[in-house]
């Protein structure tokens, strides 16, 4: 007997990015808890690859996190402890998420990542990017660049790498953020790792549309009532 979406062992989502870019903080969001360590400045506290589990909508999310990088030969070396812990847990269902900070898009960093995504194409297949600190756009004085898309604008490197790998992305919010927030961005990025160019075997729930919509999406005209431009920026 197949199994259900709802049966589903899980997913797994792997953070990697530079190091300070929020990948610890985004892994405490998306478990709706603070298993792991986080710091101000660029101190680096993750120092090994640590891995939590939680529970929403019925899926087990596996995250793990990841030290931060510095030069593209250290993704090199995370792949074989990756690789193991993902043999270790019996992982099916990986996405990789490359988190960057708003704002804090460095020329070292693009290299960084650029280099990474050349040697390491197959590995990185199911990616997306998570951009935190999303709050930084509400400073902007054009409305037209507080969202991410605006803000990516002026980003054309990253556009490009955007473009070129066929990437999805999302943004966070990590702090001083209310539980019901919080859930709404985590849900909208399970949502997107289910959209339909991907295996339905990576969504929480059948691989029926309606059903999908009904759990997994709230209409943008409820978002907003509730939560205002941040509710209908999602959409």
């Amino acid at each position: 007997m197949a199994k259900s979406a709802r049966q589903l062992d899980g997913l797994t989502i792997v953070l990697f990015g530079s190091l300070g870019s929020g990948k610890s903080s985004t892994g405490n969001s998306i478990l709706g808890s603070k298993p792991f360590k986080i710091a101000s400045g660029t101190i680096p506290i993750t120092t090994k690859v640590e891995t939590e589990i939680a529970y929403r909508d019925d899926l087990a999310i596996r995250v793990i996190d990841t030290p931060g990088l510095q030069k593209s030969s250290d993704f090199s070396k995370l792949k074989d402890d990756i690789k193991r812990i993902l043999r270790d847990h019996q992982t099916g269902n990986v996405t990789y998420a490359l988190v960057i900070q708003v704002g804090r898009y460095t020329t070292e960093e693009r290299q960084v990542i650029e280099d990474i995504f050349k040697k390491n194409k197959p590995f990185l297949k199911n990616t997306i990017i998570i951009f935190t600190n999303r709050e930084e756009l509400n400073d902007e004085e054009n409305p037209a660049d507080q969202t991410i898309d605006g803000w990516l604008q002026k980003n054309p490197s990253l556009l490009a790498l955007i473009r070129t790998y066929k990437l999805k992305y999302r943004a966070f919010q990590n702090k001083r953020q209310l539980e019901a927030e919080n859930n709404l961005q985590v849900r909208d990025l399970i949502s997107a790792i289910c959209e339909e160019d991907q295996p339905t075997s990576y969504c929480p729930v059948s691989d029926s549309k309606k059903k999908k919509q009904n759990l997994i999406y709230v209409s943008k005209e409820l978002l907003g009532e509730k939560f205002g431009t941040y509710g209908t920026e999602f959409f």
